[in-house]
């Protein structure tokens, strides 16, 4: 291939050009971003790029040149810049703060989501893991969310940063949109080409075994009655098709074949292989296939590449250097020409967080063993400094390595250390209170102060890995023979102060504290008193109010959040967890954050029910500006307007309504006809309080 110039012109041509890769241009600017004296051309480049393809709106692209642009020039502001660039689209403004660029996520990871909010468009297709099949219907930018038409599951509105997560964006090459858009064609593939069906899912999906197969197909592409003619008609087909793999096992993987043999020629396709994360794959398929890798030659290519991916991979991508390590020890080989010591150092003291966060959990112990092996000292004392801010699983990983690495007397007094200190962070007490056997050992705590600093650390505002710990710890509490375990071992004063922690503290959702409150009264009925005190009445708070149609509606979304979607939701969990691993399970990921989701929607709704009250408006008076009544405005330049302000929930653009709880309404509560007030927009002239229209009343009380 002959070498790409990065120069003017070739800027100049990709902003006329059709078909932009973004992986190619990715290969194209890393490549030319190596040479000296190039950080100017490539800065100017990039940002006629923003500003290029911002004029012809191509916005992904010029999300594209920022996020490049960002690598050469680490002073860039993104999200100034993205408020430039999507200046005249008030929808893509909406869509910076979603994407997560004011969180301590990735910046990567930001980018990634922006492009995809920009792609969301009404008429697209998606796949929800749980839900299946959908088309969006509407994007609500006001309020950040995209409803869907799911096939299975009926009309659902998600959140941005839900969709974000698990929501599919499908091309028009995937199976499920063939079976939306062409369904004759699709049906007659499944009668005479069968294994071509097969092929479209594995290609839409991933391999994937006989039963997720099953699973794909009925009885959404397939009806269940027509499963067994359909499957005997495409094994026989396949069983003439090399390009597909069915194994023996059903708990294996059905896969596609590129066709060339596991001899030499395949190897030398690995040795050719320039992509870090497709060599990645074929390492993974030479250990799954147990393909022979003993010869000189062959140990040789697998050398070279582990070489390549060490000494190749990006800044921003610490972890591959540290699988490029871990496929080594797995092969038996050593990468050449690297000093792998101060790799592997630096690995310790730059990146060790982020990879440990990264790698999936078993390839962490293999991980753990080399950088100790390498370098013992060092390891160990980076290990004690970045325990506190990992999450579970990589704790659980960490603590297993260093025992077995002769390292039990340092990870005893760092654990000790934390817990007396009132310093363990959430992933250590979740280990600790999963850990009794060996807590008895160390002797560090009791169940029962075990339990008071889980509640201390409940309170705090976590985020990432170590809230997913915080939640487990929360759940924990939630189980009634762990709960009167750790209370029978306590004091009664101590009883006291722990149920006192759970009525007033602020870790708890108002159901589950309910609940929890519920299950401690159970068995303690003595501690009734601290929630209801003797003779003591709680002091009055001002009751806000609602109009009875916005009251009901919140009702109906409770009833059905309680009757509908938690149920669900409790279905998909049960479902994906018969998919097996759960650390590698992504479908019982999504429903469990689905479940946390869903269950503080439903703390929150049931805990505002309680608060605000419903009212028809009928005793307010206009003689100063309450909850009920229409404002008639004069701003300084003469423009009038007209506002009706309800209840604390109440909102409609066409009527003119207003919440009391908005920032204009609080400005104008109290004032009188004639007063001159203040509000968001300026300054203006209250001309007169009016009382509700016949429209607006008909509205609140609909």
């Amino acid at each position: 291939m002959a070498e790409i110039t990065c120069d003017k012109a070739w800027f100049e041509a990709q902003l006329t050009n059709d078909d932009f890769n973004a992986q190619e241009i990715a290969t194209t600017l890393a490549d030319a971003g190596g040479k000296e004296g190039s950080r100017d051309l490539l800065v100017e480049g990039l940002e006629s790029w923003i500003g290029g393809f911002g004029e012809q709106k191509k916005y992904t692209q010029a999300v594209y040149a920022l996020e490049w642009l960002l690598s050469v020039d680490t002073s860039v502001e993104v999200i100034t810049r993205l408020k430039e660039l999507f200046a005249e689209d008030r929808n893509l403004l909406k869509l910076i703060e979603p994407a997560g660029f004011s969180t301590a996520q990735p910046i990567a990871r930001s980018f990634e989501s922006l492009r995809y909010l920009c792609a969301l468009e009404e008429g697209a297709l998606t796949y929800h893991p749980s839900w299946g099949f959908g088309v969006v219907n509407e994007i609500d930018y006001f309020y950040g969310e995209v409803e869907v038409e799911f096939k299975q599951k009926g009309e659902h509105t998600l959140a941005f940063s839900h969709a974000i997560e698990a929501l599919e964006l499908l091309n028009d090459e995937h199976l499920l949109a063939l079976h939306y858009k062409q369904p004759e064609k699709l049906e007659e593939m499944i009668k005479k080409e069968p294994q071509e069906v097969v092929r479209l899912a594995l290609v839409s999906y991933g391999e994937m075994s006989v039963a997720r197969l099953i699973e794909r197909l009925v009885p959404a592409i397939i009806p269940e009655a027509g499963w067994k003619k359909f499957w005997d008609g495409a094994r026989k087909k396949i069983k003439d098709d090399a390009s597909i793999d069915i194994p023996k096992k059903r708990s294996q993987l059905i896969r596609i074949c590129k066709g060339i043999a596991y001899d030499e020629s395949w190897f030398t396709h690995v040795r050719e292989e320039n992509d870090i994360e497709r060599l990645f794959e074929k390492f993974k398929e030479i250990l799954e296939r147990k393909l022979d890798y003993s010869s000189a030659q062959t140990q040789e290519i697998l050398a070279n590449r582990l070489e390549f991916i060490i000494g190749g991979a990006p800044r921003s991508k610490p972890e591959w250097k540290a699988e490029g390590f871990i496929y080594g020890r797995l092969f038996n080989i050593e990468p050449t020409g690297l000093d792998s010591h101060k790799i592997l150092h630096d690995l310790i003291e730059q990146d060790l967080s982020e990879v440990l966060e990264r790698l999936p959990s078993r390839q962490l112990e293999i991980l753990l063993s080399i950088l100790l092996e390498n370098d013992r000292e060092a390891a160990l004392q980076r290990l004690q400094r970045v325990i506190p801010h990992v999450g579970h699983p990589a704790l659980n990983e960490i603590i297993q390595a260093l025992l077995t690495h002769d390292a039990e007397e340092e990870i005893k007094k760092l654990m000790g250390a934390a817990l007396s200190r009132r310093q363990a962070s959430a992933s250590m007490l979740l280990w600790a209170q999963r850990s009794p056997e060996k807590l008895a050992v160390w002797n560090l705590i009791s169940k029962s102060d075990l339990a008071f600093r889980i509640q201390e650390v409940l309170e705090k505002n976590l985020s990432g890995a170590l809230l997913r710990a915080q939640n487990q710890l929360r759940d924990r509490f939630q189980e009634e023979k762990w709960l009167y375990e750790v209370m029978d071992e306590m004091s009664e004063q101590q009883r006291r102060d722990f149920m006192r922690r759970i009525f007033e503290g602020q870790g708890w959702e108002a159901l589950d504290r309910k609940s929890l409150m519920a299950k401690v009264l159970k068995k303690y009925p003595q501690l009734q008193d601290i929630v209801t005190p003797v003779g003591k009445e709680a002091p009055k708070k001002e009751i806000p109010y609602t109009s009875a149609r916005s009251y009901r509606e919140r009702q109906a979304q409770l009833e059905k959040l309680m009757k509908v979607d938690i149920p669900e939701n409790s279905k998909e969990i049960e479902v994906a967890r018969s998919y097996g691993d759960l650390r590698e399970n992504a479908e019982f990921k999504y429903a469990k954050e689905r479940q946390a989701l869903l269950m503080a929607q439903g703390a929150q709704l049931a805990e505002d029910l309680e608060r605000v009250k419903p009212t028809d408006f009928a005793d307010s008076q206009t003689d100063v500006v309450n909850s009920g009544t229409g404002v008639h405005l004069e701003m300084e330049e003469g423009e009038k307007k007209q506002y009706y302000i309800l209840g604390a929930w109440d909102q409609d653009d066409a009527l003119a309504i207003i919440s009391s709880e908005t920032a204009l309404a609080k400005a104008l509560m109290g004032a009188k006809a004639g007063d001159q007030v203040t509000i968001p927009e300026g300054k203006a002239t209250l001309v007169e309080i009016l009382p509700l229209s016949a429209e607006v009343a008909t509205w609140a009380n609909a």
